[in-house]
């Protein structure tokens, strides 16, 4: 099978003139470094979680009879922050980033729909003011937002906490906004006439559509808010998840035990990805799948 899929690469390699031929090199040289950097912490983290013993001069060196999974066990077992293990801070990562996603997913397709689809007074602002949040960082809005939430009462609250996700004024709407706009209105017309409200075109019609895109955003979406330590440390301070974890971990703090050393702090690093990368190899044939090509007739 790859000798086939080799042989037609070269054919088609082979069908382009010279100075595409050297385009297509320089750019897969150019790839294939990027690829190199990025994936060199990996396994070095990966390599490192495993051996019995910590040699930074040659953590790139693969040696099989110093592999062990002990570092792993002690990640369940000796790994904790203010009392919570590995399993408890994994439930916090897990429920933080699920509610994240949804809020802020639900907020910015509700704003980016009605910036894209309606005209109502105040339209042209709203869109000025996220391109303006998106293109000019406001570096003080740190500080008033935990004060807000301060007086609202949603520091360690999980109850009200998620009102601070849904402000839709994000990468996600401005995404979405161009999404919705590209759908055609003429599905929208069709199911005006056949009476349904806009609420029923927008999420039988327009958000099956644009479900990719959105999926998309989401997946996209998790690995930031997986390594978000700040929001644990600031306003969820009872509720440690394991961005947090390991921040405490790499500054020594008093409140986490890390006995283990370096080689179990590579473990938590390995530990805490891992469920990250296994929602990526899993979300990407759900992606593909639901791609979907237009419908429109005559």
């Amino acid at each position: 099978m790859f000798k086939n899929i080799f042989k037609n690469a070269w054919k088609r390699f082979a069908a382009f003139s010279i100075g595409a031929r050297i385009a297509l090199v320089c750019f897969f040289l150019l790839f294939l470094f990027e690829a190199v950097i990025h994936l060199m912490p990996v396994f070095w983290v990966v390599n490192t979680a495993f051996k019995n013993s910590y040699d930074p001069l040659n953590s790139f060196a693969i040696e099989l009879d110093k592999f062990t999974f002990k570092n792993i066990g002690m990640v369940f077992s000796k790994f904790k922050i203010m009392g919570l293990g590995y399993f408890g801070m994994l439930m916090n990562s897990l429920w933080t980033t699920v509610l994240y996603i949804f809020v802020n997913v639900m907020s910015s397709t509700l704003l980016a729909y009605a910036l894209a689809r309606f005209r109502f007074p105040g339209k042209d602002f709203l869109y000025g003011l996220l391109i303006f949040i998106r293109t000019i960082p406001i570096m003080s809005a740190g500080s008033a937002g935990f004060k807000l939430c301060v007086s609202l009462g949603m520091i360690n609250n999980p109850l009200t906490i998620w009102l601070g996700w849904a402000s839709a004024f994000d990468y996600t709407c401005f995404i979405l906004y161009g999404t919705f706009k590209g759908i055609s209105g003429t599905y929208s017309e069709a199911a005006e006439i056949e009476g349904a409200n806009q609420f029923q075109i927008l999420f039988r019609i327009i958000f099956p559509q644009a479900f990719p895109a959105i999926l998309a955003l989401a997946v996209t979406n998790i690995t930031g808010r997986w390594n978000d330590y700040a929001t644990s440390q600031i306003y969820l301070s009872k509720y440690p998840n394991l961005a947090y974890g390991l921040f405490q971990f790499a500054n020594g703090s008093n409140n986490a035990a890390f006995s283990g050393g370096k080689l179990m702090y590579y473990a938590s690093l390995f530990c805490a990805a891992l469920p990250v990368v296994v929602i990526y190899a899993t979300s990407q044939g759900l992606i593909l799948k639901n791609i979907a090509v237009g419908g429109i007739k005559g």
